[in-house]
């Protein structure tokens, strides 16, 4: 019996194929390194941070859990073969690698707000009540994305008072669009928009350092700059809705052992 070569048993654990497989493990190996953008941002940044943020070290551990989250969420969809559906454990809260990257993440954020505004009470009691209620909501299959929520709204509030650049608040903008394209993946099944979900859901941060690089020029994005850019994202939205609908399930590409 031949054996398999250790390139198609990687492959044969991914069940999407051509540019929609580059697509989507690039997306992934994106949300792992965008993490070094606040490594870099504060780097740059360091005396500038030092006086208006708490502990700024604390953004180099925030940078660390959310990479190691993302490792985790690769972790999963590759049990899940990289073809996700309402049944795979990425999607319906039921996978023990999607528990831990659902936990860094919110350690992550519970991170950046401490690190921002940890030598205030509310923040270090929202900050480990996060943390130590997302692993409750997850395992009795509660609502477990409201503590990542709480947290990384009041790591937004606490950067806007800190850097003074409205730009932060666009993180809201791209937590629609994951969700908006997360419900068009499980709608469809069309793995491309996987590839757009992941995109969206990690490329918040850059707000988080142009926000910073902002506050030390001593500069913002204007506000109807920002009103701009929801307004095209929300109709752009609106439009393409029933476009993506209509895509079609992506061919499941099995390879079987030999």
């Amino acid at each position: 019996m031949a054996t398999m070569t250790p390139t198609k048993r990687i492959w044969a654990d991914v069940h999407i194929r051509g540019g929609e497989a580059v697509w989507v493990l690039l997306a992934h190996a994106y949300a792992l390194l965008v993490p070094l953008a606040i490594v870099a941002a504060v780097s740059w940044n360091w005396a500038y941070l030092q006086d208006v943020t708490y502990n700024p070290f604390l953004f180099f551990a925030a940078a660390c859990l959310l990479s190691a989250g993302g490792a985790f969420e690769a972790a999963q969809n590759t049990m899940d073969n990289w073809y996700l559906t309402e049944e795979s454990a990425s999607t319906n809260g039921y996978g023990f690698a999607d528990f831990l990257f659902y936990w860094l993440i919110t350690a992550g954020q519970a991170c950046i707000a401490l690190a921002i505004g940890g030598d205030q009470l509310w923040v270090v009691l929202v900050s480990v009540a996060a943390v130590v209620a997302l692993p409750i909501f997850y395992l009795r299959q509660g609502p477990y994305f409201v503590p990542l929520s709480v947290v990384n709204l009041a790591a937004i509030v606490l950067a806007f008072n800190s850097f003074g650049d409205p730009v932060i608040f666009l993180q809201l903008l791209l937590t629609g669009a994951t969700m908006y394209f997360f419900a068009a993946l499980l709608r469809t099944r069309a793995q491309v928009l996987h590839g757009f979900t992941t995109l969206s859901a990690s490329s918040g941060l850059w707000f988080l350092v142009w926000a910073i690089s902002n506050g030390a020029a001593g500069s913002s994005v204007p506000l109807v700059v920002l009103a701009v850019i929801v307004v095209a994202a929300v109709t752009i939205g609106v439009l393409l809705w029933r476009r993506l609908l209509t895509l079609r399930p992506s061919r499941r590409a099995v390879t079987l052992a030999a």
